[in-house]
């Protein structure tokens, strides 16, 4: 009797599409935008919609709107990945304690290997740095703890089949580990990520204290025909130019609130439910 032998080969996904924003507009209308923009004072950096993780082990993502203050929540994003880095903070204050001022990190890591303090122009190593270290972290109210007092995280950056946003998804400290290895597997396929679609997902699951938090989950889905393929390349060398100006801020860190209209997000102000995984050991990763 025959057997059938299972495939996984991921299949070419010829609709997915990544769009300008002014794709297809009126030319005339084009040139008018164009010097109206030219009034305006000029920007530099990344304009980027925030995708934040629920705390206390919520099972959809909060995606940000038109607005800012909008989103909406998505149990899985489909998307290509356009760029990745590694990034670090350190706080000195009890979680999300103090004024506007306090959400900028008093030393910061865009690569997770060299640490910037901007008030004394100290530059240090992570990998030797006393705060980088387990066993320094502090709870809300100083309690010591078994994680690090800075917290290592990853931004990745992604865009959404015919959505000419640019969406940006920081990954916590809770699941630094588990996206590096299932990266790492990615494209161990063969495949640049810029070359194929992704899943994002979440699954709730617990900390050594019992503390529900959410896991951010990723897996290949299928391959992006040639042409698009190379819209994302073109697309990854530019924000691989500008990512350094996105400055850190407590927002990255934090999760995303209670809302009405996401009932799989639950409120939780317990700092344990980011509680740091076990060290990255993503140096060898040829998008670290």
């Amino acid at each position: 009797m025959a057997t059938t032998k299972k495939t996984t080969a991921l299949a070419v996904v010829d609709s997915f599409q990544i769009v300008n924003r002014y794709e297809g507009i009126d030319p005339e209308l084009m040139a008018e935008l164009q010097d109206e923009l030219s009034d305006l004072d000029p920007e530099s950096g990344i304009t980027c919609r925030q995708i934040k993780v629920p705390s206390g082990g919520g099972l959809a993502f909060e995606v940000q709107g038109e607005d800012e203050n909008d989103a909406e929540p998505m149990k899985q994003i489909d998307a290509v990945i356009v760029f990745t880095h590694r990034v670090s903070a350190y706080w000195p204050g009890a979680y999300g304690s103090g004024d506007d001022a306090a959400k900028i990190p008093v030393c910061s890591s865009m690569d997770g290997k060299m640490g910037f303090n901007p008030s004394t122009g100290e530059v240090t190593a992570c990998e030797t740095c006393p705060y980088n270290q387990y066993g320094t972290g502090v709870d809300e109210n100083g309690n010591p703890k078994k994680g690090k007092a800075c917290k290592n995280m990853r931004r990745i950056y992604m865009m959404m089949d015919g959505d000419p946003n640019l969406y940006l998804l920081t990954v916590p400290p809770t699941s630094i580990k588990d996206i590096n290895k299932q990266l790492a597997k990615i494209l161990a396929s063969g495949t640049p990520y810029t070359g194929m679609i992704v899943s994002f997902t979440l699954e709730k699951t617990k900390n050594s204290t019992g503390t529900p938090y959410s896991k951010v989950l990723v897996k290949k889905s299928g391959l992006l025909p040639p042409a698009i393929a190379a819209q994302v390349v073109q697309l990854r060398g530019q924000i691989k130019q500008q990512y350094q100006s996105l400055a850190i801020t407590l927002d990255d860190y934090t999760a995303a609130p209670d809302r009405s209209k996401a009932p799989d997000i639950y409120p939780d102000a317990d700092e344990a439910a980011f509680e740091e995984a076990p060290p990255p050991s993503d140096d060898d990763l040829p998008f670290a």
